[in-house]
């Protein structure tokens, strides 16, 4: 599923126009759970703040339910903001005195609100552009070719046809072929990215634009190649790994610096939509870190940032040093909305590809258990220097055994370096050794989870079940973590999925209660049943769990009165929706800043 530990390492084969200037595109349960009577209404007016001689708010939504994930102090009824700020929080009687004749106020008429989504673990920047274009996401051959005939139809003529997510379980393991894209554009460059980025499926126009043919050398024999026909020897259309897809790429449907910038400008308003309102970009794969963290700080300037960021330079290569990178990015990139402070870390890869490093070999091929990206020893000293040096790190960490290795050396680093607020993280953590799982709590390590992935769909069926076996049932130890008194942190992982890419928390929230697929209540749900969560923890791990993975639970991730006003409206009470129905409800305001970055119709 990780598309960041792929593309980062074969970056050097991507083609990038760095001097383009960037597009300018235009950018609760309340009434069985609620008493009012028993809030005590906070105010801590900052006169900073205030305008001359006016306290008045500038935004007062009333008339609740708010629910504030602030432990102990769950509800409100009422939340008044002044510029960046929350002012107030209690009922409805108290706020009346923040309401003046400039102020907008909002019923919430039984409508949520709740603080803004905080996203553990994704890549815009990356996602926006790979993911423009076609959305693939099918199970049979038949349903694949229908959307692209459909998509054919609305389009109409264009220079280049983009795609993603076309499945792995839709086609036979030679992949997809040309001939079937040939039908639909025989004189367009067709390039469509697989679900997990590892490959991709082109027609025959983009391997001429390419002058890909048969006697085209593969760039990586046996690990990156062009598949050919057993008969012939021509290129089949179906690329393996970045290297190949890089060589259509460059040629055909090149990633400039400008389409970045387009496609990510494009994806903002969808972000606001969907709630977000702060993330941590776990590797901009697609750019440079410089020029990445520069769109970022552009946007910033300009206005157009609905979100705050905190971002990392990305690390899987043994013949770097990471250290003097972050460094360096984090004494550049420090404004008020984007920071370049954390140390991102592959210490293995993922099971589809057996190389989530275990501690017992794959069901599927006892001969291997998978290896480290990076030797243990020199990862193990990385990390000590990180966090000698105050860095905060994230691990990429699938298998046992890479959990174990990345524990240890967090727990080796924090016994020889002296104390400090540590907010290290793993992230996926996928299959645990039951020894390990207190260890989260213990080290105050984060443990960060794409929680839509803890379903039995194909993706588990197909690859998970026959790599693991019987280890596949015990994957994803959310429940387990947080009953040891660890950190969650949701994070989508966008764009990066084995079976189905989302960006939007609702969905994760749902998942990380039931269990199951969207939209299929009666799915027996991943076992073990424990390890599903309850709502309040799950908007918790959505919320509160990543501001203290990144180190900003002291300014967001909760309605507190001194913290800012980031803040969503839902259309309704999620503790009054099915468990099923969560991903349905709708966004209907975003507030970052104190600033409305979106809304919807009631």
């Amino acid at each position: 599923m990780c598309i960041a530990c792929n593309w980062t390492r074969f970056r050097n084969f991507l083609d990038l126009e760095l001097a383009a200037e960037p597009s300018r595109r235009q950018l609760l349960q309340a009434g069985a759970v609620f008493a009012a009577a028993s809030v005590t209404p906070a105010v801590v007016p900052t006169p900073a703040e205030a305008r001359a001689g006016d306290a008045k708010a500038d935004i007062v939504f009333r008339n609740g339910p708010v629910y504030t994930v602030n432990g102990g102090r769950e509800w409100a009824r009422a939340v008044a903001v002044r510029q960046k700020h929350i002012v107030y929080v209690g009922d409805d009687a108290g706020v009346r005195s923040f309401i003046g004749p400039r102020t907008r106020v909002v019923d919430l008429s039984g409508k949520m609100l709740l603080p803004g989504f905080v996203e553990g673990h994704i890549h815009p920047v990356a996602g926006a552009a790979i993911t423009r274009g076609v959305d693939l996401q099918f199970d049979t051959r038949d349903e694949t070719l229908a959307a692209l005939t459909a998509y054919r139809a609305k389009s109409g003529k264009v220079d280049v046809v983009r795609g993603f997510g076309w499945r792995y379980n839709a086609f036979p393991t030679t992949g997809p072929r040309k001939e079937d894209l040939d039908q639909i554009w025989p004189d367009t460059p067709v390039i469509l990215a697989a679900i997990d980025g590892h490959s991709a499926w082109v027609n025959s126009k983009a391997l001429e634009v390419a002058k890909v043919t048969k006697a085209t050398k593969d760039p990586l024999p046996g690990f990156s190649y062009f598949q050919r026909d057993p008969a012939s020897g021509e290129p089949t259309g179906y690329l393996v790994e970045p290297p190949a897809m890089f060589k259509i790429l460059n040629a055909a449907a090149p990633f400039t610096t400008n389409y970045i910038a387009e496609s990510f400008e494009g994806w903002l308003p969808k972000a606001s939509a969907a709630g977000i309102t702060s993330l941590f970009d776990a590797g901009l794969l697609v750019l440079p870190d410089e020029a990445g963290f520069q769109l970022y700080q552009n946007l910033e300037r300009k206005g157009k940032l609905p979100f705050r960021v905190v971002g990392s330079t990305y690390h899987n290569n043994p013949a770097i040093d990471p250290l003097p990178i972050i460094k360096a990015l984090r004494r550049r990139f420090h404004s008020e909305l984007v920071q370049a402070s954390v140390l991102k870390l592959n210490i293995d890869g993922g099971e589809a590809q057996r190389t989530a490093a275990l501690l017992v070999p794959y069901s599927d091929d006892p001969s291997t258990a998978g290896e480290t990206l990076v030797p243990p020893d020199q990862f193990k000293d990385i990390i000590r220097r990180a966090d000698k040096d105050g860095l905060n790190i994230h691990i990429h960490s699938y298998g046992d055994r890479a959990n174990r290795l990345s524990l240890d050396a967090f727990e080796a680093a924090i016994k020889v370096n002296p104390p400090r607020d540590r907010r290290h993280t793993l992230a996926h953590v996928v299959i645990l050794a039951p020894e390990d799982l207190p260890r989260f709590a213990k080290l105050g390590v984060t443990a960060q989870f794409s929680t839509q992935w803890s379903v039995k769909d194909a993706y588990w069926h197909d690859v998970m079940q026959p790599r693991l076996g019987a280890r596949a049932e015990q994957v994803y130890r959310t429940g387990s973590i947080l009953r040891h008194g660890g950190n969650i942190s949701l994070g989508t992982d966008w764009p990066a999925a084995g079976y189905y890419s989302t960006y939007k928390p609702l969905e994760a929230i749902e998942i990380a209660t039931t269990r199951r697929e969207l939209n299929k209540p009666d799915q027996p749900p991943l076992v073990p049943l424990d390890e599903r969560i309850s709502l309040e923890e799950a908007i918790r791990a959505a919320t509160m769990g990543p501001a203290y993975q990144l180190g900003l639970d002291q300014k967001i991730g909760s309605i507190e009165v001194g913290k800012l006003a980031d803040l969503i409206v839902l259309e309704k009470n999620l503790f009054e929706v099915a468990p099923h129905e969560i991903h349905k409800t709708k966004v209907l305001m975003t507030v970052m800043n104190g600033q409305v970055r979106h809304q919807s119709p009631v």
